[in-house]
């Protein structure tokens, strides 16, 4: 036992003797230099018997064939985050073993050809994070067991043809965070083994139906980030193990038919942040292991009907941000019978169709918040069973259906804040649902009444009268109003409780008596209360008629009855009494200025007359010519 300490002990001391000032020798076989003074390697003089060498962070700008010794044994070499901006073709001739080489994070613009021919059993190659501008059509032509090439974050305007044809069993590609637009026919037909393409962040236009030939057995596919206009119905059609595909960021206004319909393994699929105008009436086939899709940030005014039906595993289905999105077809989550969580907030949804969530059986999470809702239909969320949060806040909703979220018994929270409610009587059921359910919604006090400006800035739950116009005219008598106490009955049902004429006269029903019918009105209407009548605002008999079962002693529904019959008619017949008086009297007196003037012009006639008219006659004597002529 003691030989042995011994002899491990001395293994330990000499590594310690061989490992180079500056560098550091944790491990027997692994040695580390990253002094910032170190300019030249070839001055470390590190010894040939360690397989994991790494320098990095030094000022060394130059790699060449005297760098190192005969390195027989390294199999991993990390030349990483240097200043190397200089390889002579020899620089690695010393490593016949070499299995890993990282290049990453240098000042190369440059490899010369034939530099990593002396490699011939390299299986991981790293070049990112350089300055590399063009590569040699033969730079990889001796690396033939390659497994994971990385390209990255260089210059690279482009790929000469046959650059990768001999890396049959490469796995891993990485060209993304180039400046590549286009890339020479079948460049990948060769990588039959390739299971990662990433080609993300360059400036590709188009996918052609060739790029991806022969790659099988590829289960990863970026292409987001680019500048695509055009994707042909036959680019991923030879990719049966494609499991993501990511084309998000790009410049698609709309997709071919069928563009994803054989791809029966997708799981992950992005299309957001395109200006998609429209989708394709067929794009997906069946993919029974597609977990979530997101749609967001397009130009998308609707979407087909059936488009989701194929998806019928989708959890999570993203389709927010959509500026122009405004209505949805009754089957556009048509198949969706697995989604958990929808997401169709910030577009500009007005309406949605009553039967829209339908199929949404197993649906907990629905966010609808941003929008422009003008009425939510009473059962639109009855079919989603096991709901548990909804989100309705900032949507411009001014009133909701009592019976909205009736049907939900697993509703956790909803958020309804931020939102311009009304509080009239239409809001009379909602209001009563919100105070049994209080505790399920988000700050439930932060729901102000926007409406009438008598109530504004009231929380709802606060306002103890909702007011309610008579009318539905344009033009009313604003003193005209019924006031609705909001109570509850026994039945969880409102009740009338006061009403206000405009004469300001109180009429308090008594609870708990049986109603009185009229059997000799004639507006009388088994489906509503007694005291209703044609005068009455419609939206006020539809609210009363389904919601309030007011008790009223038979002398209150008489009184009540002629007043509410009788206020507005009398006021409209003075109103009109008075204009015709008035328009009488201006015709009075204008007549009478008219006699007035046609007497004055009379009277000054006469009055010109003042003395009496004398003719006179004149004899003109006659000529004496004239005389002889008679004669």
């Amino acid at each position: 036992m003691i030989v042995f300490l011994l002899l491990i002990a001395q293994g330990f001391v000499d590594v310690g003797s061989l490992c180079p000032v500056r560098c550091h020798c944790s491990r027997k076989d692994s040695i580390s230099c990253t002094d910032k003074s170190i300019i030249d390697i070839a001055t470390l003089s590190i010894p040939n018997n360690f397989t994991f060498i790494l320098i990095s962070n030094t000022q060394a700008a130059e790699l060449t064939e005297w760098s190192f010794q005969q390195m027989t044994v390294t199999l991993r070499l990390s030349l990483e985050a240097n200043k190397f901006s200089t390889i002579t073709p020899g620089a690695f001739q010393n490593f016949p073993e070499l299995k890993s080489l990282k290049l990453t994070n240098n000042n190369l613009n440059y490899l010369p050809p034939g530099v990593f021919h002396p490699l011939s059993n390299l299986e991981q190659l790293f070049l990112d994070r350089n300055a590399l501008l063009y590569l040699d059509p033969f730079m990889f032509d001796n690396l033939r067991n390659l497994r994971e090439l990385g390209l990255n974050r260089n210059r690279l305007t482009e790929l000469p043809a046959g650059l990768l044809d001999p890396l049959v069993k490469l796995k891993l590609l990485n060209l993304s965070r180039n400046k590549l637009s286009d890339l020479p026919k079948y460049i990948f037909s060769s990588l039959l083994n390739l299971t990662n393409l990433l080609l993300y962040d360059n400036h590709l236009l188009e996918i052609t139906p060739w790029m991806f030939n022969n790659l099988t057995e590829l289960v990863e596919l970026h292409l987001h980030t680019n500048i695509i206009i055009i994707i042909d119905k036959d680019a991923f059609y030879h990719l049966p193990k494609l499991a993501k595909l990511l084309l998000h960021k790009n410049l698609l206004t709309t997709l071919p038919d069928g563009l994803c319909l054989h791809l029966p393994r997708l799981s992950t699929l992005s299309l957001y942040e395109n200006p998609l105008r429209e989708l394709p009436t067929v794009l997906f086939g069946k993919m029974d292991y597609l977990k979530s899709l997101w749609i967001y940030h397009t130009d998308l005014s609707t979407i087909p009907n059936f488009v989701f039906s194929n998806l019928t595993n989708l959890e999570l289905l993203v389709l927010t941000r959509n500026a122009k999105l405004h209505s949805l077809p009754p089957d556009a989550f048509s198949g969706l019978s697995n989604l958990v969580e929808l997401t169709l907030h910030t577009n500009n949804f007005s309406s949605l169709g009553e039967d829209l969530f339908r199929e949404l059986k197993q649906l907990q999470n629905l966010s609808l918040y941003n929008n422009n809702f003008d009425y939510l239909p009473e059962n639109l969320f009855h079919p989603l069973r096991n709901l548990q949060t909804v989100y309705l806040n900032n949507s411009n909703l001014h009133t909701l259906p009592g019976n909205l979220f009736k049907a939900l018994a697993n509703l956790d929270m909803v958020r309804l804040d931020s939102n311009p409610w009304a509080c009239d009587c239409m809001l009379q059921e909602f209001r009563v649902w919100l105070e049994h359910n209080m505790d399920k919604v988000h700050n439930c006090m932060s729901l102000l009444c926007m409406s009438p400006l008598t109530l504004k800035g009231i929380p709802v739950l606060q306002v103890d009268a909702l007011i309610c116009p008579y009318t539905t005219t344009k033009e009313y008598d604003k003193s005209s109003y019924m006031v609705i106490t909001a109570s509850s009955s026994w039945d969880g049902v409102t009740s009338v409780s006061q009403s206000t004429s405009p004469s300001g006269e109180n009429l308090t029903s008594t609870i708990g008596k049986p109603f009185v019918s009229a059997t000799n009105s004639s507006h009388s209407d088994p489906t509503t209360d007694r005291y209703y009548n044609d005068t009455t605002s419609p939206a006020l008999l539809n609210h009363m008629g389904t919601t309030t079962k007011a008790v009223l002693s038979e002398y209150e529904i008489h009184h009540a009855e002629k007043i509410i019959r009788f206020s507005l008619p009398c006021g409209k017949i003075i109103y009109y009494v008075l204009v015709l008086n008035t328009t009488m009297q201006m015709f009075l007196v204008l007549l009478i200025c008219f006699c007035l003037l046609k007497m004055r012009k009379l009277y000054n006639y006469f009055n010109s007359f003042t003395e009496p008219v004398v003719l006179l006659r004149i004899l003109i004597p006659l000529s004496s010519t004239s005389r002889v002529q008679n004669k």
